[in-house]
C-alpha cells in the first residue's frame, strides 16, 4: 500500500526524517499528524465494527475507491494486529489475492467493505499464518496493494503479509557466526549451543536494532502504508572492489564469497565476531538508507524503513559437496513510522480473531 492515507485534504508522512531545523515544532507537527491519523483510523474501526454488528444494513456510511479502500484496510490492520517491537528469530514475507467487489461506478461501501475485511482479509492472513505455522507466531506488517481489475471490473487486492517468530536472538559468541543456514556459530561444539541462529539474522538483528532503538516509555511503533515492492538487494549491487582485487573478504557491502576469488573453506563461511560482524551491520544499514533515499527520490515521497530480511543463499558442487558461491541478500520494506501511546491502542491477535 503506497498511496498516503489522506485526511481531510492533508497527506500524512513521517516527518521525523527531514533536517531538524526546529525540533520542537516538528515534533508538533508529527503529533498533530499522528492525533490526525489516529482519529481518522479510530473512527474508520468504529464503522467497521458497527456494520459487522448490523449485518442485515446492507447500504449506508462513506463510498471508497479500490485504492481509498485498500488504502483503509491496510492502516487499520496495521494499527490492529502488527506487533512492532520485538525480536523475531525466524521471518517471511507471504502473498495471496482476494476480490474487492466494486458498483458500476468502481466504488465500495462500507457495510460490503466489512464484509470484505471480517470475511476474505482477515481469513486470508490467518490462512497465511496457518501456512508458515511458526511456533511463536507473530504478525509483523500488512501490504495491501491493488493488483488488477478483473472481467467483472473488481478489484484483485495483494495482501502481503510479514510473519515473524517471536524468540530470543543471542548476541555474544567466541568466534563468529556461520553465514547461513541456521547452524549456529563457528565453534566446533556439536550440537551447536546455537542452532537456529546464523550470520543473516545477527546481522538484521543489528540492522533493526539500530534503525529502531527502543521506543520511549509508554509508545509504541505503529507501521502504515507499507512499501514492500522494492527490487531485493544483490552484493553485485554494492561491489566495495574492483574484480582483479577480490578475495571473498569484504568484497561487497553484502556478504559474498565465490570459488573463483579464492576457495570457500571454512574461515570464509564464518562471519567473525571481532571484524566481519563489526563491518557488516553498518554497511547494510548504509544499503538501507541508499535505497530509501532513490525510493522518495523516483517516487516523490517520504517513506521511511519498516523493516528488512537478510536472506542466505549457497551453490554446491554436486560431486565434491564443497560451497562454490556463497552470499546475503535483503529484502527491505518501506512506509510510515508513527509513535502512539501503548494503552491507546492494544495489539490483538489476528490468529485468534472473529474464530
Amino acid at each position: 500500500g503506497s498511496a498516503a492515507l489522506l485526511i481531510a485534504g492533508v497527506v500524512v508522512v513521517n516527518g521525523c526524517k527531514k533536517e531538524n531545523t526546529n525540533a520542537q515544532v516538528k515534533q508538533t507537527v508529527v503529533d498533530d499528524e499522528s492525533e490526525a491519523m489516529l482519529a481518522h483510523i479510530l473512527a474508520f474501526k468504529e464503522r467497521m465494527a458497527y456494520y459487522h454488528e448490523n449485518p442485515n444494513l446492507k447500504t449506508g456510511g462513506q463510498l471508497y475507491s479500490a485504492s481509498e479502500a485498500v488504502i483503509e484496510l491496510e492502516s487499520l490492520l496495521n494499527f490492529n494486529f502488527c506487533y512492532t517491537d520485538n525480536q523475531y528469530n525466524k521471518k517471511e514475507y507471504v502473498t495471496s489475492e482476494i476480490i474487492m467487489p466494486l458498483d458500476d461506478l468502481e466504488k465500495i461501501n462500507d457495510p460490503k467493505l466489512m464484509e470484505v475485511y471480517y470475511e476474505r482479509v482477515i481469513d486470508t492472513i490467518q490462512a497465511q499464518m496457518g501456512r508458515v505455522n511458526f511456533p511463536n507466531m507473530k504478525l509483523l506488517m500488512v501490504d495491501l496493494d491493488v493488483s488488477d481489475m478483473d472481467s467483472n471490473g473488481d478489484a484483485i487486492v495483494s495482501i502481503g503479509a510479514l510473519i515473524g517468530n517471536s524468540g530470543p536472538i543471542p548476541i555474544s559468541n567466541e568466534v563468529g557466526w556461520w553465514f547461513g543456514n541456521d547452524v549456529g556459530d563457528c565453534s566446533e561444539v556439536q550440537p551447536n549451543p546455537y542452532e537456529g541462529i546464523d550470520a543473516a539474522l545477527e546481522i538484521e538483528n543489528e540492522v533493526l536494532n539500530t534503525m529502531f532503538p527502543a521506543p520511549p516509555p509508554g509508545k509504541i511503533r505503529k507501521k502504515t502504508n507499507i512499501v514492500s515492492n522494492l527490487e531485493i538487494v544483490s552484493p553485485w549491487d554494492y561491489w566495495l572492489k574492483p574484480e582483479a582485487q577480490r578475495n571473498n573478504y569484504k568484497d561487497s557491502k553484502l556478504f559474498h564469497a565465490i570459488e573463483d576469488y579464492g576457495a570457500i573453506d571454512d574461515d570464509v563461511c564464518c562471519v567473525s565476531i571481532d571484524n566481519e560482524m563489526l563491518f557488516y551491520p553498518p554497511q547494510y544499514t548504509d544499503i538501507i538508507n541508499s535505497e530509501e533515499e532513490d525510493y522518495n527520490n523516483s517516487h516523490g515521497t517520504a517513506y521511511v524503513f519498516t523493516n528488512c530480511i537478510v536472506y542466505d543463499h549457497q551453490l554446491i558442487d554436486q560431486f565434491t559437496g564443497e560451497y562454490t558461491k556463497i552470499w546475503h541478500t535483503m529484502q527491505i520494506f518501506l512506509g510510515h513510522v508513527t509513535l502512539v501511546n501503548t494503552y491507546d491502542w492494544p495489539v490483538e491477535d489476528i490468529t485468534t480473531y472473529e474464530q
